[in-house]
């Protein structure tokens, strides 16, 4: 129960909040009124066109920061959690998003862009096409970990998900297959979220489009998206799109993680749910599962869980949670439509406060003032990172609604305390007109990061609202790429805990080479090692080291005498952390 989880403290400012007048300006709505308000879009027959879209105009005096590297007139990313829509990997940054190409109701394509290693976008500010159906959209992306081509999925027409994998890290030749989208007595199961494994296996769940309770799929493959398996349903019925699926960098654990309605009133609704999530030791054998409801909410508790979760595991296996709660009285049946607090839970630390944001705003449907969270974490250490989109009522525009910046936290001590919530993007747009505005949102942040940057995707919406919930005029709105320096790097570790780089992995020599080369690598502390060879097709060719290595330093060869000339890369890695490098075999 969140009285019992919540520092007292905490609680007790909770308590004031909710019985003064000192956040008087929230709004408060009855829940049938605000049901009314949020609808999920009709995947199959839009409904709304707001005429004429505004064209991208940039601005003379201010930008909101980071590269563009694409555009959209369909603002709009998800309806619930925000997942992950860029991914970090040796080779590059991948990034995939809804393309509306000249109007919100017409041509919806999903779009990809690769950053090279130099900061350079493939396919400039314009980006290429991953999809070739009809009306692609809500898309996820991941990578796989080994070789680093992007894994993109989405779902097409309202009634089938696909997946997309490239041919090669940044190549842009996508082959894709469908992806199981039917449970037996279910309508269509769309709103994909993925995860690639620690053994190398894609991980997707949906959800169903339905009014009322919805069913949540899940399926795997084993063959990089040719084969799936046939789709089941693990966890409860739910009344948001709120559902992610992730995975350990360290070993075969994967979880689903979502709100969970709770059974306490007659009839439930997507304002009064628990943070549940389920877990595998094994992420192929989803047949043996843990459950467990991180909230326990009970009926006297003026917070309630909603539509946003974000979710990761750190370097050390351990699972981390994020969720906005908003204001929910049973009794009266008022919610608020703005005010909210964010919140961290890992087994470790318990329920944390990230962020209050219990003030007033004008965030739309489906979001609060605090929405579409991201979480991920060092390598090194027990620092996380937590990334958001922030709204209040004072950067409104001329619309009414509330202008996005985004804000992030950290933690450098597992999620047991967060810092001071910093803004960063800062393009306030006060009183915007169409076309001029700096609402940014729908952000998203790849759970890779360095002692360098963080890696965030977002859309700068040139008019607030999201223009399926008919907020706003229909603007061409930029696509940005943002890589944010890490506010809390780690370079050094230390006897007392804190964590020393673990490894250094040199380039094989002699390169180019005739028939064997030699691999070295440092290890500062002992690890479990893997290191292995792959084409350029991503093919593995040997496994030269798989097991505990101590510390110090080490070498293996590799006798490619059975093997043809060309490029060549080895990935190594050490207690979940990698580095991949190219070698050239000539003969």
């Amino acid at each position: 129960m969140l009285r019992k989880l919540l520092p007292i403290l905490i609680l007790a400012a909770v308590v004031v909040m909710f019985s003064s007048d000192l956040y008087a300006g929230v709004t408060k709505v009855k829940i049938k009124d605000a049901q009314a308000k949020e609808r999920i879009p009709d995947e199959q027959q839009p409904s709304y066109n707001s005429g004429p879209g505004v064209p991208y105009q940039p601005s003379l005096t201010l930008d909101s920061p980071g590269i563009i590297i694409g555009g959209t007139y369909y603002d709009y990313q998800t309806n619930g959690s925000s997942g992950h829509r860029i991914a970090k990997h040796d080779c590059g940054v991948h990034i995939a998003w809804m393309n509306g190409i000249e109007d919100y109701s017409g041509q919806r394509d999903i779009y990809y862009n690769y950053i090279d290693q130099s900061g350079t976008p493939g396919w400039g500010d314009t980006g290429t096409p991953a999809s070739t159906g009809t009306r692609a959209g809500y898309c996820q992306i991941t990578e796989k970990t080994e070789t680093g081509e992007a894994i993109i999925v989405w779902h097409e027409n309202g009634i089938q998900c696909k997946v997309a994998v490239d041919a090669g890290c940044g190549l842009g030749l996508f082959t894709v297959t469908d992806v199981p989208s039917t449970l037996p007595a279910e309508s269509a199961l769309i709103w994909p979220y993925v995860t690639y494994d620690y053994n190398g296996n894609i991980q997707v769940i949906n959800t169903e489009t339905t009014t009322g309770a919805q069913a949540t799929g899940h399926t795997f493959s084993t063959d990089m998206g040719a084969n799936f398996s046939s789709l089941a349903s693990y966890t409860d019925s739910v009344m948001d799109l709120a559902g992610v699926v992730v995975s350990s960098p360290i070993d075969g654990k994967c979880a689903i993680v979502y709100t969970q309605p709770r059974g306490d009133e007659p009839t439930a609704n997507q304002y009064n749910n628990d943070v549940v999530y389920i877990e595998t030791t094994d992420d192929t054998n989803w047949g043996h599962y843990s459950k467990t409801n991180v909230t326990n909410y009970v009926w006297e508790d003026t917070l309630r869980a909603y539509t946003d979760v974000a979710a990761t595991y750190d370097y050390e296996g351990n699972l981390h949670i994020l969720w906005n709660a908003p204001y929910y009285n049973a009794d009266s049946g008022f919610i608020t439509v703005d005010a909210c607090l964010l919140f961290h839970w890992s087994e470790a630390t318990g329920i944390t406060l990230v962020r209050d944001a219990w003030h007033a705003s004008f965030p739309g449907a489906w979001n609060r003032s605090a929405s579409k969270m991201s979480i991920s974490a060092n390598p090194y250490g027990a620092t996380l990172y937590a990334l958001w989109t922030e709204f209040d009522d004072i950067d409104v525009s001329a619309g009414g609604w509330s202008n996005g910046e985004l804000y992030l936290s950290y933690s450098t001590d597992g999620g047991a305390t967060w810092s001071e919530a910093q803004n960063v993007t800062n393009s306030p747009s006060e009183g915007c007109q169409p076309g001029d505005c700096f609402s940014d949102h729908w952000s998203s942040m790849a759970k890779e990061v360095d002692n360098q940057f963080l890696y965030i995707s977002y859309i700068e919406d040139k008019d607030a609202g999201g223009i399926v919930q008919t907020e706003g005029m229909m603007t061409q709105n930029p696509v940005r790429y943002y890589a944010f320096p890490n506010p809390s790097p780690i370079s050094s570790v230390n006897e007392d805990g804190t964590v020393p780089s673990t490894f250094n992995l040199n380039q094989n020599y002699p390169n180019p080479f005739n028939a064997s080369t030699v691999v070295s690598f440092t290890l500062e502390r002992s690890a479990n090692v893997n290191l292995t060879i792959y084409n350029l097709l991503g093919e593995k060719v040997a496994v030269l080291a798989d097991g505990r290595f101590n510390a110090g330093e080490h070498s293996v060869n590799w006798n490619a005498a059975n093997q043809t000339s060309g490029v060549y890369y080895y990935r190594f890695s050490a207690d979940g952390i990698s580095e991949t490098r190219h070698m050239i075999l000539m003969k």
